[in-house]
């Protein structure tokens, strides 16, 4: 594979070696193929993303997972105004103020994840 930035061989050859065993048990569209390897070409981790979005207990979240969320809301808001967009997003992360179609309902219950803790939760820095 040829990466796009001036990285050292050995971290070349790790992220190489782990794209090639994340591609044998994730199974993926010829197209999230293909945003997977951009993203690995550019020098990053399959397991890293574009947004430094973490599941709970701090475990960063692959970069397809959040690809496919990104691509979900892409199709879905495909004609929509900036503010009828940015509703639907924040209703799909659970931001919003619940005013939202039964299509988003729905795929909350399919594919929903928190990206914030708990209110109640106590934080080691408050």
């Amino acid at each position: 594979m040829k990466f796009n930035k001036h990285l050292p061989e050995d971290v070349k050859e790790f992220l190489t070696e782990q794209l090639n065993e994340y591609i044998k048990v994730t199974p993926m569209s010829k197209r999230e193929l293909r945003a997977v390897k951009e993203w690995v070409k550019d020098g990053h981790s399959v397991y890293e993303n574009t947004s430094m979005s973490m599941y709970d207990g701090q475990i960063p979240v692959e970069f397809l997972t959040e690809w496919r969320e990104e691509e979900y809301i892409r199709k879905q808001t495909k004609g929509m105004s900036s503010e009828e967009t940015q509703k639907f997003a924040m209703n799909f992360y659970g931001w919003g103020d619940g005013d939202s179609d039964q299509l988003l309902q729905d795929q909350q219950d399919h594919c929903y994840r928190s990206h914030l803790p708990d209110t109640d939760e106590e934080l080691p820095f408050s």
